[in-house]
């Protein structure tokens, strides 16, 4: 069986010469024919090629792979190669660095570019931006400089971070900078994304943070649907929301929060740690110059601690009050206080909540939800200092009718839910209703 098995591959190898015009050879039903571009060509309707399959340990185990090196990766099931310093993944592009015995890696430090802090390398629906690297210290065992080639990858987003270059023999703690790819983040992705660091000798996982914040209307990716509720007709969620709340708490539902009377123009893009989903603050700055104008020429949110709470110097009644479209697309306006005691009306008797009918409206955060609208609690924005605040627990919604020198608005958590006011300096969700 031995010596068949030898003269087999004997024919087969004798087979290549005999067809190796010009140093090409053709493997297949027909060997006449070759493509001239090809050294090697393979024909087959019935067979495929069968590379070398192995283990990620059996693959590291290889001394030195040239670039090329091709092979099947039993482990995570995906086809491989070597680029002379990271083994390429047939399977999205996610990569592995060939370990270097005489190096370790330590000290991971963090200049991510998120508002909610330096851990925070990016939000969702956006790719990392290139400022957003990650450090750590390289240290060399050898006394022979050493090439090193460091990546971590995340096969779920395909968020990547690389590194190249030399380090000098028995050189110890050298900072060496990683660098990220431009993978777009999953709109609804966001917490730490752990990352196992290869191409050293060392155990060691990044774990940055990808942050939620919320969209710009005008952004081409934002989208909404008609929702009707009684004789009402709504968008299906608040502004700047990235989709329809499945919860109380769906951090992707809570939206923009808007200052009263003041157009779209930045201030209200907020953004949320990625883990907890409750602490956060805008990514604008803030200031405590009162605006003269209704059109601030700045996106930053103005904070106030003194009466009457407003935003605009005057306290002007104007505003959503006479021009109701405000932030809204056309054929929408922020609802008047009627508009929102019309819609808790029409939750009389429909069944929200778990209590069963309604007998007053809506009774609490719980039937705000549950109802056609989905009304999650999107907490609001402190006047005070532009923090974040009660998200999850309490709902509070802009409405277009002034009080004084107050606005109403739609107030719900708990054990509660009716139309009140409030500063107009506070950062507030808005609903639109149609025209």
């Amino acid at each position: 069986m031995k010596k068949q098995t030898q003269r087999v591959v004997l024919l087969a190898v004798c087979s290549l010469f005999f067809y190796a015009g010009n140093a090409q050879v053709k493997i297949g039903d027909n060997p006449t024919t070759i493509d001239t571009s090809a050294m090697l060509d393979v024909e087959s309707t019935t067979q495929g090629f069968l590379p070398p399959r192995m283990s990620t340990t059996q693959r590291n185990a290889i001394s030195n792979p040239p670039a090329g090196l091709t092979l099947f990766n039993t482990t995570v099931k995906c086809l491989q190669w070597f680029d002379g310093g990271f083994w390429i993944d047939g399977c999205g592009g996610a990569q592995e660095a060939a370990p270097n015995a005489n190096l370790t890696a330590a000290t991971v430090t963090y200049q991510g570019t998120s508002v909610i802090g330096t851990t925070g390398i990016g939000y969702n629906g956006e790719a990392v931006p290139a400022a957003s690297t990650i450090t750590v210290e390289l240290t060399n065992s050898s006394t022979n400089a050493q090439t090193y080639g460091l990546i971590a990858t995340d096969p779920t987003t395909g968020l990547s971070y690389t590194a190249t270059g030399t380090i000098a023999g028995s050189a110890s703690g050298v900072s060496v900078v990683l660098n990220p790819n431009t993978a777009v983040m999953p709109d609804f992705s966001s917490g730490v994304i752990t990352m196992a660091l290869t191409g050293t000798s060392s155990t060691l996982n990044l774990v940055p943070r990808i942050d939620v914040k919320s969209i710009a209307t005008s952004d081409p990716d934002w989208t909404y649907q008609d929702v009707s509720y009684g004789t009402q007709i709504w968008m299906d969620r608040n502004l700047g929301a990235r989709r329809v709340a499945t919860a109380i708490t769906d951090v992707y539902s809570y939206g923009n929060h808007y200052q009263w009377g003041r157009p779209a123009d930045g201030h209200e893009i907020t953004v949320w740690n990625g883990t907890s989903h409750t602490a956060g603050r805008g990514l604008e700055a803030t200031t405590a110059t009162l605006a003269t104008t209704d059109a601030p020429a700045h996106s930053d949110f103005i904070t106030t601690n003194s009466s009457p709470y407003d935003w605009r110097s005057d306290n002007n009644n104007n505003r959503w009050a006479t021009s109701s479209q405000g932030p809204c697309p056309a054929g929408y306006h922020v609802p008047t206080n009627t508009e929102w005691n019309t819609a808790d009306v029409a939750a009389l008797g429909s069944g929200n909540g778990t209590n069963g009918a309604s007998t007053t409206g809506w009774d609490n955060n719980t039937e705000t939800y549950e109802s056609a609208l989905k009304l999650p609690s999107a907490g609001l924005r402190r006047r005070i200092n532009g923090l974040l605040n009660s998200q999850g627990a309490y709902g509070f919604y802009w409405s277009s009718t002034v009080h004084v020198t107050r606005t109403r608005y739609l107030y719900f958590y708990s054990t509660g839910a009716y139309t009140s006011s409030d500063d107009r300096a506070n950062g507030f969700a808005v609903r639109c209703l149609k025209d």
